[in-house]
């Protein structure tokens, strides 16, 4: 859900790892293979894809004026941090529409291999997961994307992240963009702040990494289901 829009859900994570502050360049290092590609409507299979846009925000326009294809994180420092966004195309087919070409495919095969009784055949699960895959992917190829956009705002000196959306979609995007543009390069880890991290103190927080006894105690507070605590 866009900022823009005067309301919104929320998503709130911590940045764990940093040692020092980190300088616009530095955070630019993979910003550039992260971005969005520009919009096409060339046939591709592929049903979701997403990158980083540059933000959609009033006070940006003087830096970034409509440079799209051209921009960098110096375009979106914002107060005491980083706006970032995100776009997202998406790809759908209809269900009814995929069965029923699946059918008649499977249909034409049975009755080729009919009159064609010296013909290989391949087991009867595999040919149609198959024609499965394919049909879907010429319907996807035939499909036009849905564009959506998430927001989120990184006070990157105080180890904050706000997610302003909590679909699952959303943050599963922004969770990968941002450990493939900062935090392997960083070496930053991006907690999600479940109920069981909300009283931890700086010094907690930074004690958090994979296997320390801290996290795994507060694993087994969460409840079945609720997913990792860590997620970059």
């Amino acid at each position: 859900m866009s900022l823009q829009q005067g309301s919104f859900s929320l998503t709130r994570y911590r940045v764990v790892g940093r040692r020092k502050r980190l300088s616009i360049a530095e955070l630019n290092q993979n910003l550039f293979s992260y971005q969005a590609a520009p919009i096409t409507l060339k046939r591709a299979a592929r049903e979701m894809t997403y990158g980083w846009v540059l933000p959609d925000n009033p006070e940006l326009e003087d830096a970034a004026g409509d440079r799209q294809d051209s921009w960098d994180l110096s375009d979106c420092l914002f107060e005491d941090g980083i706006l970032l966004r995100i776009r997202l195309d998406k790809k759908s087919v209809s269900s009814q529409l995929q069965q029923a070409l699946v059918r008649q495919r499977w249909l034409d095969i049975e009755k080729h291999e009919k009159t064609d009784a010296g013909a290989g055949k391949e087991s009867s699960r595999v040919q149609r997961k198959q024609i499965l895959d394919q049909v879907k992917e010429e319907l996807l190829e035939l499909s036009l994307p849905t564009i959506s956009f998430v927001e989120a705002y990184w006070k990157d000196q105080e180890d904050v992240v706000y997610l302003f959306s909590q679909s699952k979609m959303a943050r599963d995007a922004f969770e990968e963009l941002f450990r493939k543009t900062f935090g392997e390069t960083h070496n930053l880890s991006l907690f999600r702040i479940l109920p069981p991290l909300m009283g931890l103190t700086p010094e907690a927080w930074e004690s958090l990494s994979e296997g320390s006894k801290l996290l795994e105690k507060l694993r087994h507070t969460l409840p079945s289901g609720s997913g990792d605590l860590s997620v970059s």
